[in-house]
C-alpha cells in the first residue's frame, strides 16, 4: 500500500469514507470485499486519534450487565468470537482475575451471578467458562495482589490486541482489495446539488496539493471529528447526531501481574483494568466527560493520580509516580445521553443518513467494529439502489502478512527490527516517526519508547525518504513532544 493521493481524483466512487480509524477501516474493508469501489482519507494517520488509544482490549463488556444492555454485552461475545476466528494472529485471549474484597462495591456472590449470566449470553462462546478462585487460590496464581480483605476472585477470559496494529491491518486489507486509501488528506469543504453532496474538497497535508473527490455516497465515520466534518460537508440543519464525548486515560508500568489481567472495582464503582503488555502493564480508564479539540486530549495530573491511587489499592507492591514509563490519552465519540455518569453513557452506535448520499456514524466500540461497518456498507447499498450482497466479514481472514525480518533489534519487546520499520515506510504508507513508533511497531508502548530508539527510527526514515535535516528533526521533536508524558516526567530513558 503506497499513498497516492492522484488516485482520489478522476473517477466517481461509489463511496468516500471519511475517517482512518477503525470504524472506517472496517467499512472499505467490507466495501471492498463486496465489490464496491471505495475511497478513504483520514485528516492525519491511520489510527492516529482514538483507534490507537483504547484499553486494546477486545471485550464482552460484562459491565454493561449493570446497565442491563444485554443486547450489547450478546453482540459483543458475539463480535469478539468473530474476531478471534478471522484475525487469531491480532487478537488473543487472555485470563482475568475479578478480585472481590469485603468492602468491594459488588459481592462475590453477585458478581458470580452476572458473570453467569455473562458465560448465557455468550451462548458459551468464551475462550472457557468463569470460575470461582478462594483467595488462597487468588494469590498462588497472582500473589502481589492486596491480601487484606480478598474474599476470591472471578476468572474468566476476554481478548486483547494491538488497536493500531489491528486498524491499520483492516486498511491494508482493503487496499489490497483496491480501495484507495491515503492519510494525511482533510475535508476542506463540499459541493452540493441540493441535498446531495456532489463532490468532497480535501487538501493533502504533505504535498500541500488541493484535490477533489466525487463519490456516490459519502460516509462520515471521524470518530470525535464527526460534528467538525459534518459542517464542513454542510449538514446544518438536516439530521444531528449530538455526542458527548468522554476522555479515558491509561499509563504504561512496569508489569505488576505475572499473566492474568485484573480487573478492579474501584469505590466508585468503576472497573479498573490491568492489562500484561509485553514486559509491561497498562492500566486504565479513565472516564470524564471532555470538550475541546480532540487532537489536544492529554493525560492531567489529577488522571494519573487516580488511577495511581486506585491501582496502589489493588495491589501490595507500592506504585509511585516515578514508575509510569508513559502515558496515553482517548476521546471517546459517545452519543449524547440522559446519563450525567461518563462511565454509564451507551457505547450503542447510530447509523444516520444526513443528506441523500450521506451517511454518518457515530458511538459504538473496537469490539463491534466490524458488525457497526456491515451495518454501513448495507446502508451504503440502498442508496445505491441495489441489493446488498452478502457480506464477507463474518469468515474471511484478516491476511496474516509475511514479513523478512532482517537488520539490526531495535527492540525485544514488542520483537522490532529496523527492516521492520523500512517495510512500514515502503508499503504501511508511514510517513513519520510518530507513524512508526506509535501505528506501525508499537515502539512507543513500551520501555523501548524514548529518544534513543526514535534517533534511529528518525535516522531509517531519513534515508528511505530522502529527509534533509531540518525535516529530520523536526520529526524527532513532533514525535517526543506528543508522548504524553505526565507533566515534568521529561522523556523516559530506553
Amino acid at each position: 500500500m503506497r499513498r497516492d493521493t492522484s488516485a482520489l481524483s478522476g473517477e466517481t466512487f461509489d463511496l468516500l469514507i471519511i475517517g482512518g480509524g477503525i470504524i472506517g477501516a472496517g467499512i472499505a474493508r467490507d466495501a471492498a470485499l463486496r465489490g464496491l469501489r471505495a475511497a478513504l482519507v483520514d485528516q492525519e494517520d491511520f489510527a492516529s486519534g482514538t483507534s490507537s488509544r483504547s484499553s486494546k482490549l477486545i471485550h464482552g463488556g460484562f459491565r454493561y450487565l449493570e446497565q442491563r444492555a444485554f443486547h450489547l454485552v450478546a453482540e459483543s461475545c458475539r463480535e469478539r468470537a468473530i474476531l478471534q476466528r478471522i484475525a487469531p494472529h491480532l487478537i488473543r485471549p487472555v485470563p482475568f482475575l475479578l478480585p472481590v474484597y469485603d468492602n468491594s462495591p459488588r459481592s462475590l456472590l453477585t458478581m458470580r451471578i452476572g458473570m453467569t449470566l455473562y458465560d448465557l449470553l455468550a451462548l458459551y462462546r468464551n475462550t472457557a467458562p468463569h470460575r470461582t478462585l478462594s483467595a488462597e487460590a487468588t494469590l498462588a496464581v497472582e500473589p502481589n495482589l492486596r491480601t487484606q480483605g480478598l474474599l476470591g476472585a472471578i476468572r474468566y477470559y476476554d481478548c486483547a490486541e494491538d488497536d493500531a496494529r489491528f486498524c491499520v491491518e483492516n486498511i491494508l486489507h482493503a487496499a489490497d482489495l483496491g480501495a484507495v486509501c491515503n492519510n494525511y488528506c482533510r475535508v476542506t469543504g463540499a459541493d452540493r446539488t441540493g441535498h446531495r453532496v456532489a463532490s468532497v474538497r480535501l487538501h493533502d497535508e504533505l504535498l500541500g496539493s488541493e484535490l477533489e473527490t466525487r463519490a456516490r455516497v459519502v460516509v462520515n465515520a471521524a470518530g470525535p471529528w464527526i460534528e467538525l466534518v459534518a459542517a464542513l460537508l454542510g449538514t446544518d440543519g438536516l439530521t444531528a447526531l449530538p455526542l458527548s464525548p468522554t476522555k479515558g486515560v491509561h499509563l504504561l508500568l512496569p508489569a505488576i501481574t505475572r499473566e492474568h489481567a485484573i480487573a478492579i472495582q474501584s469505590p466508585d464503582r468503576r472497573i479498573l483494568f490491568i492489562i500484561p503488555w509485553h514486559d509491561c502493564s497498562i492500566v486504565g480508564t479513565t472516564d470524564t466527560d471532555f470538550s475541546g479539540d480532540p487532537a489536544d486530549v492529554h493525560a492531567a495530573d489529577e488522571d494519573i493520580e487516580y488511577l495511581l491511587t486506585e491501582i496502589g489499592n489493588a495491589v501490595q507492591r507500592p506504585i509511585m509516580r516515578a514508575d509510569v514509563i508513559t502515558t496515553f490519552a482517548g476521546v471517546r465519540p459517545l452519543l449524547a445521553a440522559n446519563a450525567t455518569d461518563p462511565s454509564s453513557r451507551s457505547r450503542e452506535h447510530r447509523i444516520v443518513r444526513q443528506a441523500e448520499n450521506l451517511i454518518t456514524v457515530a458511538g459504538g466500540k473496537y469490539t463491534t467494529y466490524r458488525k457497526i461497518a456491515e451495518e454501513t456498507v448495507d446502508e451504503v447499498y440502498r442508496i445505491l439502489g441495489q441489493p446488498a450482497p452478502r457480506c464477507r466479514t463474518t469468515h474471511e481472514a484478516i491476511p496474516v502478512r509475511p514479513r523478512v525480518r532482517n537488520g539490526d533489534l531495535l527492540c525485544q519487546q514488542p520483537e522490532v527490527f529496523e527492516s521492520d520499520v523500512i517495510e512500514a515506510c515502503r508499503d504501511e504508507m508511514a510517513t513519520s516517526v510518530a507513524d512508526v513508533m506509535w501505528r506501525r511497531t508499537g515502539l512507543a508502548l513500551s520501555r523501548c519508547g524514548g529518544e534513543a530508539t526514535a534517533q534511529r527510527v528518525t535516522a531509517l526514515l531519513a534515508s528511505e525518504l530522502a529527509w534533509d535535516e531540518p525535516t529530520a528533526s523536526r520529526s524527532l521533536q513532533t514525535f517526543l513532544s506528543g508522548r504524553n508524558f505526565p507533566r515534568g516526567m521529561g522523556v523516559p530513558p530506553m
